[in-house]
C-alpha cells in the first residue's frame, strides 16, 4: 500500500507481485533433505508453473521486478523482490514431455533479454514502475548498494543471479549498449568479491561465511578475458590464495570454485606472475590443497593450475620466466604421490603424466645456475643441492654479482625484515651469503657493505633452530677467513 501511494507502484503490479510471490513460495519450498515427499512434488510443480508464467509472460514479470526493484530502497522491500526474482529464475526441474531442456533457463533468459527501450505500458513508465535500465544494470546497482543499505542475503542473491545472467549472455562477439551492460556487470562482480575477500582479511565479521558466495561468483565470470584482468587488479589472487589452505572449513563445492578460478586466471600471463609472486605462496597453497583434497575434481583444478603456471612453453607462448623453481621438488614429490592414487578421471590422470614430463624436461633443459637464479628470484627458497654444492659456489659465486649483484642483493633483502619470510627461507639465505662469501674474492667485504653481515646477526636469535644456526655459521664465514675453525670451536 505505501508503495502504491508513494506513485512507486501500480495496484495492477502490487497484483502481479502478489502471484508470483504466492508461486514462488512453492518453488523455492524444496529442500532436497526434507522426507516430505509431498513438499517436493508441490515445488517441482510450482517450477512447472513458473516455467509456464515465464514463457508467455516473461517480459511483464521481468518489468514489474525489475521496476520494483528500481525504486524501492528499504532493505527488506528489497530482499523480498530479489526473492522473487530468485524465483523468476529457477525454473529448472523436471518437465514435461512436450517442454525442452532450453526451458529450464526460460527464466535466467528473460531477464537477460529485457529491453527497457521496448517497455509498451505508457502509464507504468509514466510512474516510474518501469525499470530504467535492463536487468544486468539494475542487479549490479543493487550489489554495488552502500553498506548501510544493503544485507548478506541482497549481495549473495544479486552476485548469484547475475552470474547465471552472465552466463547466458549472448556469445556473437557483437557490441552495444547489452555487451557494455554485461561489461558492467562483471566489473561490479569483480570489485564486490574484491572488496568482500579484503574485509575477510581485515577479520571482519562476515569471516567465512561470504566465502561460498565469492568463489561461485567469480568461477561464473572468469571464463571472460576481460574478467581475468580485473581480478588480477583487484587482488583476487592474494585473497583466494589463503583459503586453499583452509580446505577443511569449507565445502567440497566451494574449494572447486576455489580451485577453478586459479585454474581460469592462469590462463592470462598476469594471473601466473601473481600466482608465482611473494615466494610463490599461491603455488603452494595450489600444491597444499591438491595434496589434502580427496575429491577428483578439487584436485583436477588444482593440477589444471599448476601445470598452466608451470608450462615452460606458456599457455599462449609466454612463459613465466620463474615461475616455479623455488617448489620444483616439491611439486614433483606431489605429482609422484598423487600419480599413485590411480584416478579414475582420465583427464587428471593424463594431466598429471604431462606435468611430470614437464617437470623432467624443464628440469634437464635449465642449468644449475638458471635454476638458482629463478629461485632466489622467486624470493622462496628450499634447501635444493645447489645450496650445498662446494662446486657449484666455486663455479657460480662470481655471478652473484652481475648486475651491479643483483641476486646477492635479493638474498640480502630476503634476511633484512622488510617483509615476512617462513624459516627455510632466512636459513637457505643465510646459508647463501655465507657461501658467497667463502668463495668470491673479497666476498665478506661486499656482503657486509650491502647489509648481511647486520641483518645475519640480527637472526642470530630467531625463534628457530635453524635459522638461528644457518645465521651464526654465516656470521662466521662474514667475520673471519679461518670461520671453519672457528665453527668446530663453538660446536
Amino acid at each position: 500500500d505505501a508503495f502504491v501511494r508513494g506513485r512507486l507502484l501500480r495496484e495492477e503490479d502490487v497484483a502481479r507481485l502478489m502471484k508470483i510471490a504466492d508461486v514462488a513460495r512453492d518453488a523455492m519450498d524444496d529442500d532436497d533433505d526434507d522426507d516430505d515427499e509431498g513438499r517436493r512434488r508441490r515445488a517441482m510443480e510450482a517450477r512447472k508453473t513458473m516455467r509456464a508464467t515465464m514463457r508467455h509472460h516473461g517480459r511483464a514479470v521481468c518489468e514489474t521486478l525489475l521496476g520494483t526493484l528500481s525504486n524501492v530502497g528499504a532493505t527488506a522491500a528489497t530482499e523480498h523482490v530479489l526473492a522473487l526474482v530468485e524465483a523468476a529464475t529457477r525454473t529448472n526441474g523436471a518437465r514435461d514431455d512436450d517442454e525442452r531442456a532450453e526451458d529450464e533457463w526460460l527464466g535466467v533468459d528473460a531477464f537477460v533479454n529485457y529491453d527497457p527501450e521496448t517497455c509498451e505500458d505508457e502509464t507504468m513508465a509514466a510512474i516510474g514502475g518501469a525499470a530504467e535500465a535492463d536487468a544486468y544494470r539494475v542487479l549490479a546497482k543493487t550489489l554495488a548498494r552502500p553498506e548501510d543499505a544493503n544485507s548478506r542475503f541482497i549481495k549473495e542473491t544479486a552476485s548469484r543471479t547475475l552470474r547465471m545472467m552472465i552466463g547466458r549472455r549472448p556469445r556473437n562477439g557483437g557490441g552495444g549498449a547489452k555487451a557494455e551492460s554485461v561489461a558492467h556487470a562483471v566489473r561490479t562482480i569483480v570489485s564486490w568479491c574484491g572488496k568482500e575477500l579484503r574485509a575477510r582479511e581485515r577479520g571482519e565479521e562476515r569471516g567465512d561465511d561470504v566465502v561460498p558466495s565469492v568463489a561461485s561468483a567469480l568461477a561464473g565470470v572468469l571464463d571472460m578475458p576481460e574478467a581475468r584482468a580485473l581480478a588480477t587488479n583487484e587482488g583476487i589472487v592474494d585473497g583466494l590464495t589463503p583459503i586453499l589452505r583452509a580446505s577443511d572449513r569449507f565445502s567440497v563445492q566451494t574449494m572447486y570454485e576455489v580451485a577453478l578460478c586459479f585454474w581460469l586466471m592462469s590462463f592470462s600471463a598476469e594471473g601466473r606472475r601473481e600466482m608465482c609472486a611473494r615466494g610463490a605462496a599461491s603455488v603452494k597453497a595450489l600444491m597444499s590443497c591438491a595434496g589434502a583434497a580427496t575429491k577428483e575434481k578439487v584436485i583436477r583444478a588444482c593440477i589444471l593450475a599448476l601445470k598452466n603456471i608451470t608450462d615452460r612453453h606458456g599457455v599462449d607462448g609466454d612463459a613465466v620466466g620463474d615461475n616455479f623453481t623455488a617448489v620444483d621438488e616439491s611439486l614433483r614429490k606431489l605429482v609422484h604421490n598423487l600419480s599413485l592414487r590411480g584416478f579414475e578421471d582420465e583427464e587428471l590422470a593424463s594431466t598429471l603424466a604431462e606435468l611430470d614430463e614437464d617437470l623432467r624436461a624443464r628440469r634437464k633443459e635449465a642449468s644449475s645456475w638458471e635454476r638458482y637464479r629463478d629461485e632466489v628470484m622467486s624470493g622462496s627458497l628450499e634447501w635444493s643441492a645447489a645450496h650445498k654444492d662446494e662446486g657449484f659456489w666455486r663455479e657460480c659465486a662470481t655471478k652473484l654479482t652481475d648486475n651491479n649483484c643483483q641476486i646477492l642483493r635479493v638474498l640480502i633483502k630476503l634476511i633484512d625484515g622488510s617483509e615476512t619470510m617462513d624459516p627455510k627461507t632466512l636459513a637457505v639465505a643465510c646459508n647463501d651469503i655465507g657461501e658467497f662469501a667463502v668463495h668470491y674474492p673479497a666476498g665478506r667485504f661486499l656482503a657486509n657493505d650491502l647489509g648481511g653481515k647486520e641483518h645475519s646477526m640480527r637472526l642470530m636469535s630467531h625463534e628457530d633452530d635453524e635459522v638461528r644456526k644457518s645465521a651464526l655459521q654465516c656470521v662466521q664465514k662474514l667475520l673471519v677467513a679461518s670461520w671453519r675453525s672457528l665453527s668446530a670451536a663453538s660446536e
